[in-house]
């Protein structure tokens, strides 16, 4: 059974959910449309049936566990040929066989069912009954069988703070982002698992949402400490907050979550994880793998776009290997 905790109205006085649920899906075709003919995401062809590169964070023994998250890109009528770039996704995750999977912006059902039909080596998990045609958040997990791992039902808690829904060209607040929380089990241990997207910072629309995003990350750790309390945690998603910012977010905010994986990548290439043609230059690493109460060893790389959504999405996936004393 899934759990969803809701957050409050975001229109005062309106007499039934039912209304609110009208206007939000009204809301959601308009901004949708709105987005769709502003012309703000390019319409190149995508590659299909790319050959999939060989793993490149292989697994020496037992001890290890390979995180993957990754930002997809998947907007129904927005961004370029979603049906043919996940197939790519699904083909490359196939190739690499990360044990858990943290994927963000899966914005239709019909997408995640998509994954699920091409990854049958996996369980996926998503949030529902969030008043949203979509996975609750745009948030999914995919767990590899053959790691052992056996996923919990996932509760997903969406963000209180978010941009105004009636900014609907900005889509954060008609989509109602947040966390989807699950535990995995494994004979006797476990492991809590955390997927979460963050407030986008649309500076080029001349906001800036440090604060949203700043009460976010808050909420944030006090839902990490409330559900997992004293256990370890996998935590990964796309943060929308980049290391050397002017908010100072990663310092503040971030960094207390626990440690973060993906330093040793970031320091060797001195990228970010937004390929070349993205609107926000590709100097900027927004997604990260963070763990809790785990002694481990990381290794970090990125699963590389050629270009803004191709072969994959407008997100470099982010990979890491935990090897140590993994429960």
């Amino acid at each position: 059974m899934i759990h969803v905790r809701r957050a409050a109205p975001l229109v005062h006085g309106l007499a039934t959910a039912s209304r609110l649920a009208t206007l939000t899906v009204l809301a959601f075709v308009v901004g949708l449309a709105t987005l769709a003919l502003s012309g703000c995401a390019g319409r190149a062809a995508v590659p299909a049936g790319i050959p999939a590169q060989p793993p490149l964070l292989p697994c020496a023994n037992a001890a290890c566990l390979r995180v993957l998250t990754w930002n997809l890109h998947a907007i129904p009528l927005l961004s370029p040929s979603p049906p043919a770039r996940l197939r790519n996704v699904a083909a490359e995750i196939r190739a690499q066989q990360p044990d858990l999977v943290l994927l963000q912006e899966v914005w239709s059902h019909a997408y995640a069912s998509q994954l699920e039909r091409a990854l049958p080596e996996y369980r996926l998990v998503r949030g529902s009954g969030c008043t949203r045609p979509f996975p609750c958040g745009g948030l999914v997990v995919l767990v590899r069988h053959a790691s052992g791992w056996v996923a919990s039902a996932p509760t997903f808690v969406p963000y209180a703070a978010s941009a105004p829904w009636y900014r609907y060209r900005e889509w954060d607040g008609i989509v109602k982002k947040g966390v989807l929380l699950l535990t995995l089990a494994r004979g006797a241990a476990t492991l809590g698992v955390v997927d979460t997207h963050l407030q986008t910072e649309y500076a080029y629309l001349g906001r800036d949402y440090t604060e949203i995003r700043r009460e976010q990350l808050a909420a944030l750790g006090r839902l990490v400490h409330t559900k997992f309390a004293g256990r370890p945690v996998v935590l990964g998603g796309d943060f929308n907050t980049a290391p050397d910012e002017h908010s100072g977010l990663y310092a503040s905010q971030i960094a207390r979550l626990g440690e973060d994986r993906t330093v040793d990548e970031r320091a060797a290439c001195g990228c970010g994880t937004r390929p070349p043609g993205s609107y926000r230059a590709s100097s900027r690493w927004l997604d990260y793998v963070i763990t809790s109460r785990l002694a481990v060893h990381a290794t970090s790389t990125r699963i590389r776009n050629e270009w803004v959504d191709r072969p994959f999405s407008d997100h470099d996936g982010v990979l890491v290997r935990l090897e140590g004393q993994i429960p």
